[in-house]
């Protein structure tokens, strides 16, 4: 299987979102009290209760595995079957007419480090036809270190694809975080640059591989993308991220080995 190349253009991080970290370090008192503010401010919304799994009955089904952050946990909805990996297996059911079952695995404020840690076993406990991956928005959002990072990133690409050698791995991009209203500057900005050197480093590790890829960095959020946090998606947020996901995906023949049309 090999992927049809990415349209979006890998750009290396520039000088800007590479000093984004120690600028952060220089300024971690104002950014901390600007981080607690932030956090008093927005109601703290929980994961989507269970189960996170299920599936759409259909012939030669796919299975679809989630893991990440808290896109993966359904923070957001109060309903399972409208979080991120529900809607895109649905969609995917309905774009392909075939079975398809779905589970996510991991939870809210999980960076790379905690899936490698904790959630890496039970990512591998099943097969997955589709493992799609929505992760580093915390990596981003607490600034950790650009190297550590993207070595935690290639270390669990690796692992996936060594866990599920026949599956489709499916990347999303970072948050757009330049847009969401809920960060005061220059918490907003920082966090954008230190988001932008990481996703500009992990893309090409990414995209390298002939068996995954990584969604295009979204352009904008309309009215209604939001929860009632401002930070985390509603369900109607999860559903166009989904359908933009699979269509992107199928664009580029990601699914073509399974024999999705």
């Amino acid at each position: 299987m090999t992927l049809q190349p990415t349209t979006h253009p890998m750009r290396p991080p520039s000088v800007a979102h590479k000093v984004a970290w120690p600028l952060a370090v220089g300024l971690s008192p104002l950014l901390y009290a600007q981080g607690k503010w932030v956090r008093k401010q927005s109601p703290r919304l929980p994961h989507a209760p269970g189960p996170w799994e299920g599936e759409a009955p259909g012939p030669e089904p796919l299975s679809v595995l989630g893991v990440g952050d808290s896109t993966i946990a359904g923070v957001g909805v109060s309903d399972p079957l409208h979080g991120l990996i529900p809607q895109f297996s649905l969609a995917l059911h309905d774009s392909t007419q075939r079975g398809v079952s779905w589970r996510s695995v991991g939870e809210s404020g999980a960076t790379s480090k905690d899936i490698l840690s904790r959630f890496l076993a039970p990512a591998l406990a099943t097969p997955a036809d589709i493992v799609m991956v929505s992760l580093g928005a915390n990596d981003a959002k607490d600034l950790k270190p650009l190297g550590a990072t993207i070595a935690r990133f290639e270390r669990l690409l690796n692992a996936l694809h060594d866990g599920h050698p026949g599956a489709v791995l499916i990347f999303s991009s970072l948050p757009a975080f330049y847009l969401f209203p809920t960060l005061p500057q220059p918490l907003r900005s920082i966090i954008y640059a230190h988001s932008q050197a990481i996703e500009r480093s992990i893309r090409p590790l990414v995209e390298s591989r002939p068996f995954a890829m990584m969604s295009p960095p979204p352009t904008g959020y309309h009215d209604e993308f939001f929860a009632s946090d401002g930070f985390h998606p509603s369900e109607i947020g999860y559903r166009d991220w989904a359908r933009w996901a699979l269509d992107d995906a199928l664009e580029r023949g990601a699914l073509e080995r399974l024999g999705a049309r």
